[in-house]
């Protein structure tokens, strides 16, 4: 037992000296950048490799993850020493490269399916098998003829390739995501969450919804950096899910607040859990171009989001949260460590400075204004740096996982794109909706919430990307519309049942039943089911309504739209709604609706969407004060 917790102990002291150097290496590439970015890609997939099966061998040793990590050093020692000598062999790929490439790929399956399960292996073997055999399907499922060595050279040997495991989004992760989700481990680890609690408890203190609205402001700025829905619930969800039980919400609205919460973090700007940076290198969109037009769907969802909390808090008669006031010290001194590296962060992106250089400044100014705010904190508010340690070792992990998988999405990817599959289901959907845009826009809804599910946001954005959005382009949509769109329904996917990974994991914290959690889950994020839809019809909402007045009149009718279809989802406003409320708050949200969808956006159907809107609440305002009395 004893010799076990040693050799545990030694491999777990291993994991973390390397996500330190792993760190470290990134940081040495920004600054000096010594390589081309293919090299840095294979430092970066072997680094990933090793942090990985270091933290596996330090829960349990055996002999097959022993193996794997000797394969993974020897096949990135060979890729990054051999690199020139590859690139000038006329007979490439030479067998080293060949076999190194396929014991590549093994390495990457093992780990993507210990890590995340068997549906993203089975995604690239489907992919490959296609590749491999598709010569032989008829008619337009019919590939391109490719042999093995070829196939394998394309997707695992060919390390200066734009696709397979070496390709374009590997890349992506060690130039950008990797960096991000560092920021977000060092902002956590260095006291910045200490700012976020302290003001999701001051607004607990004056909102009727309590311990539900801290829930929503905590979640709400952690999860736009993190990216992870299900990261997100741990380590919010630990303490906000009781809180929210113990003020009295049901076991199943705590776990719905904490999911959508959790969720819609990931569409919050100016981060947006790192996919905004992801679409913009996708698609050549500029960044301040996706994130301005993203600013009024969040504020939308998360003010609805609030208004559910807030409906929900009235009917079940929850009081503002008492007891100790915010600690002021603590939240003045926690948040330069927050809001700094963040105004930072815009800054330098407005500015034009590198992403990479952006992300390592803002790494290192957290780490600067933790250290200063550090020295001034109460004794017990210090920083416990066995934790830190222990949180960036976690974070370098989290980041490696998303290497991983998204090396071996690079071969799924490469699959499609080498095939052609992918125009080809686009014109399948096109072909399936009968020309409708319409009945296209709810199959691609439909698509995305599958492939989404389980997903972290950027695997699940690219897949999207890959797939859905062509189609979406192909009826006449606007390349960022046709990215944002299915990009939603997969995000959200992690409350949608019958899968709903974040909505499981928040019914095993909250204990609650996992059905009724779910009605009320889509009950609080609704919003985001809509959202996408208006996208496309009312583009004000996103700002590209193409004058001022048709922004402000597309956002101001999806306000109303949604205000008046929670009052009829929760039948409660200042009480309970009677049936005349119901009524009128029912045709509010119709005529608001039509507003928004009909072509020419008649401006009378707006306004008696209002004036409905307002009748509704002045009604059931007089009928609860006369009902008081």
């Amino acid at each position: 037992m004893q010799t076990g917790s040693r050799v545990s102990r030694f491999f777990r002291m291993l994991c973390t000296v390397v996500a330190l150097t792993m760190i470290g290496y990134h940081f040495y590439y920004i600054v000096e950048l010594p390589y081309e970015p293919s090299i840095n890609a294979i430092l970066h997939l072997g680094l990933a490799y090793s942090v990985l099966l270091l933290a596996s061998l330090a829960k349990r040793c055996n002999i097959l993850d022993l193996v794997c990590l000797v394969t993974a050093i020897a096949v990135t020692a060979y890729f990054f020493f051999d690199y020139e000598t590859i690139l000038e062999d006329p007979s490439y790929p030479p067998m080293s490269a060949f076999v190194a490439g396929i014991a590549s790929a093994v390495v990457a399956f093992y780990l993507t399916w210990k890590v995340f399960g068997y549906i993203f292996p089975l995604i690239a073997v489907l992919g490959v098998a296609y590749l491999w055999f598709g010569s032989h399907l008829p008619g337009a499922l019919r590939a391109p003829s490719m042999d093995f060595e070829r196939m394998v050279t394309l997707l695992a040997s060919d390390v200066t390739s734009p696709w397979g495991l070496y390709g374009s989004l590997l890349i992506l992760s060690a130039n950008y995501l990797f960096l991000f989700i560092i920021f977000g481990t060092v902002l956590e680890a260095f006291g910045g969450l200490k700012f976020i609690m302290c003001i999701g408890n001051w607004a607990a203190r004056y909102f009727r919804s309590g311990a539900a609205s801290l829930s929503i402001f905590s979640s709400a700025l952690l999860g736009s950096i993190t990216g992870s829905t299900v990261a997100n619930i741990t380590v919010t969800g630990t303490f906000t899910i009781p809180m929210m039980k113990k003020t009295n919400y049901s076991a199943e609205q705590a776990a719905a607040i904490e999911t959508a919460a959790s969720c819609g973090g990931q569409i919050l700007p100016p981060v947006m859990g790192a996919t905004v940076f992801v679409m913009s290198g996708f698609t050549g969109i500029p960044y301040v171009n996706i994130v301005s037009a993203s600013v009024f769907p969040a504020l939308i969802y998360f003010g609805l989001l609030l208004v559910y909390a807030e409906l929900n808090a009235r009917k079940r008669n929850i009081q503002p949260m008492q007891g100790d006031s915010v600690d002021l010290r603590t939240m003045l001194l926690s948040a330069p460590v927050f809001i700094l590296p963040l105004g930072l962060l815009l800054f330098l992106l407005f500015t034009g400075l590198s992403l990479m250089k952006t992300i390592l400044y803002c790494i290192l100014a957290v780490i600067v204004l933790g250290l200063l705010c550090n020295v001034f904190q109460k004794e017990a508010q210090k920083l416990n740096w066995e934790k830190v340690l222990d949180s960036i070792t976690s974070g370098t992990v989290s980041g490696s996982q998303i290497a991983v998988v998204l090396a071996l999405i690079g071969v799924a990817v490469a699959c499609v794109e080498v095939t052609g599959i992918g125009m080809r289901l686009g014109s399948f959907l096109v072909s399936l909706s009968m020309n409708s845009l319409f009945i296209l826009l709810i199959l691609t809804a439909f698509t995305a919430i599958v492939l989404g599910i389980g997903l972290p946001s950027p695997a699940a954005y690219i897949i999207c990307a890959t797939i859905l959005s062509p189609a979406l382009v192909k009826m006449g949509v606007p390349l960022l519309m046709a990215h944002l769109f299915p990009l939603y329904y997969a995000l959200f996917s992690h409350l949608t049942p019958p899968v709903g990974i974040g909505l499981m994991v928040a019914c095993k914290m909250a204990d609650s039943n996992y059905l009724k959690s779910a009605v009320e889950a889509m009950k609080a994020a609704f919003p985001s089911f809509f959202l996408p839809f208006i996208f496309i019809y009312a583009p004000g909402v996103l700002l590209l309504g193409g004058d001022t007045l048709t922004n402000t009149l597309h956002i101001i009718g999806t306000i109303f739209f949604f205000f008046a279809m929670a009052v009829t989802m929760n039948r409660w406003f200042f009480g309970k709604t009677s049936a005349e409320v119901y009524a009128l708050a029912f045709a509010s949200f119709w005529a608001s609706g039509l507003y928004l969808y009909l072509p020419d956006h008649p401006l009378p159907m707006l306004a008696g969407g209002i004036a409905l809107f307002f009748v509704s609440v002045i009604l059931n305002a007089w009928q609860n004060r006369k009902a008081a009395i």
